[in-house]
Order: structure tokens, then sequence, then C-alpha cells
């Protein structure tokens, strides 16, 4: 861990501290009877239930913790908020999930902070936590500022944390991580209310109704998250049996995969979107799947027209294939079916021109045209960083989207991926010959 994300998470966590001890101070505690101390011990059970359970989803974790952890400010105000929101987490974390210890800190820091914070805005905009007196018109103001106020700083101090371990700017991090967040915070809010009102009217047996199906949503999630990796790793395992036929192309599908994903999110897409488009790199080349591609790509002579024509069929028949055994999305199969057209509209199998070539596919053909032109073939021997990066600046706006060239050529990536490729890197038998600008097309 670098000294900038550890003194980052030492501020967050100092931070987090001091306003749980200054909201304590300013907001006592003042649970009236019997039924706000048993709504706070459910509340706070229900909380830590969630954080514990949640569902890893990529980078982010799906959890209905947030829900009850909202709904404790209106009903038994800040300082209880911000108290079980610190013990919570902080047992869910460092005694039952064992994360790592500057991971949990982090985590119990940023959650303590984004609701403290929202709790102090909740009491500015009106808000009443007594939760016999309050009416629906009346919390409706101060629990949305409440929910933007966490929603800013949750996202802003996990994009920081991501930017310092990572390097990517904050700005680019914040637009990964907003709109997902903003969804989740949004959809709490609206359960939140139905969290205070049930409570008012049935006490605990209240919480219990509105929150237990909420935890077998969240339990539901994961078994699709997990038949999800399940059929992920039949794919990842389909991808190197194919690879597995020439080692000139073992581990270029893992390679183009884990590239596209770091493009795609310097580039700014939205989570799914990224998501897409790694799994179509991943898949792109699972159209060879057929036996009489794997003479034609081991071959080190030149390439009859014919044996180019069945080289070219293979987009399309990956995409027909992926549709015939899976349910991807369509952002995937055409990602797939698009991977090798040409910006120019000299690419295949459609011509498809510019923008209307899908994304996805924009952000493959250079990723994979790199990791190829990295690589040792039998025709040629891979090519130094500077000629890459020249023959990505010449072909861009020809076969490269210059703007995904662009992205690719100020992040980093090329050198990241030239470490990665010369560790996998096969051999040559005898010292290929450079064919320069061909490459770009060769490689298939």
């Amino acid at each position: 861990m670098s000294r900038g994300l550890f003194a980052y998470v030492t501020i967050v966590t100092g931070a987090a501290v001091t306003l749980a001890a200054a909201v304590v101070v300013f907001y006592p505690v003042v649970l009236p009877d019997s039924k706000a101390w048993s709504g706070v011990v459910a509340l706070t059970l229900l909380t830590l239930a969630g954080e514990a359970f949640g569902v890893r989803a990529g980078k982010a974790i799906f959890s209905i913790s947030l829900i009850p952890t909202v709904s404790m400010v209106p009903l038994f105000g800040p300082a209880v908020a911000v108290v079980t929101t610190l013990v919570s987490r902080l047992f869910a974390h460092a005694l039952i999930l064992r994360t790592k210890f500057i991971k949990w800190l982090f985590n119990v820091g940023q959650f303590t902070l984004a609701i403290g914070l929202g709790s102090v805005v909740f009491v500015v905009l009106g808000g009443n936590h007594d939760y016999s007196e309050f009416e629906l018109g009346e919390l409706l103001l101060p629990l949305g500022g409440l929910i933007v106020t966490y929603f800013a700083v949750n996202v802003s101090l996990v994009s920081g944390a991501i930017a310092l371990d990572t390097g990517k700017r904050f700005v680019d991090t914040f637009r990964g991580l907003a709109p997902v967040a903003f969804a989740n915070d949004l959809a709490s809010s609206s359960f939140a209310l139905f969290l205070v009102f049930a409570f008012v009217k049935l006490s605990v047996s209240g919480l219990l109704i509105v929150l237990l199906p909420l935890f077998f949503l969240q339990h539901s999630y994961g078994l699709h998250r997990r038949l999800q990796k399940q059929n992920r790793e039949i794919l990842e395992f389909t991808i190197r049996t194919i690879e597995a036929k020439d080692p000139y192309t073992s581990g270029h599908s893992a390679r183009v995969a884990s590239l596209s994903r770091q493009l795609a999110e310097a580039l700014s897409l939205s989570a799914q979107e990224v998501e897409d488009v790694e799994t179509a790199a991943l898949l792109h080349d699972i159209g060879k799947i057929d036996f009489a591609y794997s003479e034609l790509i081991g071959s080190a002579g030149p390439l009859s027209e014919a044996d180019r024509e069945i080289i070219r069929s293979h987009p399309e028949r990956g995409a027909l294939l992926l549709t015939s055994l899976s349910n991807l999305s369509n952002s995937v199969l055409a990602g797939v079916r698009h991977h090798h057209e040409h910006f120019d509209g000299n690419g295949y199998p459609s011509g498809l021109t510019g923008e209307d070539i899908p994304l996805a596919a924009r952000i493959i053909m250079v990723v994979d045209t790199v990791d190829a032109m990295l690589s040792n073939r039998p025709y040629r021997s891979a090519l130094s960083v500077e000629e890459v990066a020249g023959e990505l600046r010449r072909f861009s706006g020809r076969q490269f989207d210059p703007n995904v060239v662009k992205g690719f050529l100020q992040t980093g990536m090329l050198e990241r991926a030239a470490r990665r490729s010369e560790m996998d890197r096969t051999p040559l038998p005898l010292a290929g010959v450079r064919h320069g600008a061909e490459v770009a097309a060769r490689h298939t």
C-alpha cells in the first residue's frame, strides 16, 4: 500500500471518530421506552446481518444494510445512527468477514462519516427524530437531504481511495461508481421510508415484515451471482482449451479481457458496460473452437484467400454460438460479432463505420491487436512498445477509434500490457519477420 493511501485512510478514520463523538455530544441519545430500545437492537442486528451477508458484484457489494441504517436517523436520532453504524460495521468487517485491517478500517470510517454528515443535514433541514410525532410530508425533504449527502460522501471517499490505490483519476473513478451507487441509495431511501412507518405502526414485527423479503432478495441475488460465476468459469475453461491448441495464443483472451476492462473503466463506462466489455473480450475468439481454425492460426506461411475467408468467419460464428448456448446480453454478442470492424468501414463482417460499431467492439479491436503485436507469432517476433504505439497512431481513424487509442495510450496501459505479455510470451524457435503495419490484420 502506498503512503498516500495509508495517510488517506488514517484521515478518514480520524474524521469519522471525531464526527461520531461530536454527534453524540450535540444530539444526545434519547430512547424513551422499551419499544425504542427493542427497535435499536433489532435494526442494529439487521444492519449487521445485511453487511455480513452482502453479495459481491465486481468491486461493489450488494447489501441491504443501508436501509436499517438510514431508518435509524428519523426514528432514534443522529447519535444512535452513527454509533450503531460504527459498531455494526466494525463487528461485521473485523470479526465476521475478517476483512484486511486497512480495508475494514476504511469501510468503517467512510460509512460512519457518510451517515454522520447525512444525519446532520437531516436535522438542519428540519427532520424530527421523535418517532411518535412525525408525518410523511415532514419527513420527505430531510430524508432526501440525508440520502443525497450520504451518496455524495460515500462515493467521493471510495473514489478517492480507488484513485490513490490504482493511479486512476478521481473524476473517472467517481463517474464509474456514481450511477450504481445512486440507484442503490435511492432504492434504500424508499425502503427506509416504509421501514420507519412499519416500526411506528407495528413495532419490531413491522421491521421484519419489510426487511425479511429484502433479505430473501439479497440471498437470491447472491445465488444468481454464484451461478454467473460458475458459467463464467466454464467459459474461461473453454477459451483456455481453444487456445491450448496453439502455444502462441495461450492466455491471449484472458489478457485481452483484463486490459479491455481497464480501458473501459478509463473511458468512464458504467459498471454494467464495463462488465459487458470484459465478457465480450474474454469470448471474442470463441468462434475459433472449430479445429479448422487452429491449423490456420498456427501456420507460419502466407494464407490463401480461401484461408482468410475461413478466418474472417470466426466473429459471426462465435456470436451465433453464444446466442445458442447462453443468455448473454446483446451488448456482449455485438462486441463479439463486430470486434474486427474497422473505424473506416474496411473491416468485417458487416463493414460498419465509426460509432456505428459497438463501443465494446472498438475497445476489443484496439486491445486485441495490441496483445497480438506484443506476442511472438510463427510468422514474426513481438514488437516493442514504441513500435506498437507507432502502429496505433498510424492506424488511428482507419482501423481504430481515435478516442479509444487516445485513452489507451494516455493511461499507461500499453506499458502494463507489454510487461504482462512478456511474462506470458512463448519464445520463437527461430527469429521471426516483422511485418510492420500488417501485424494489425495478420494476427487473426
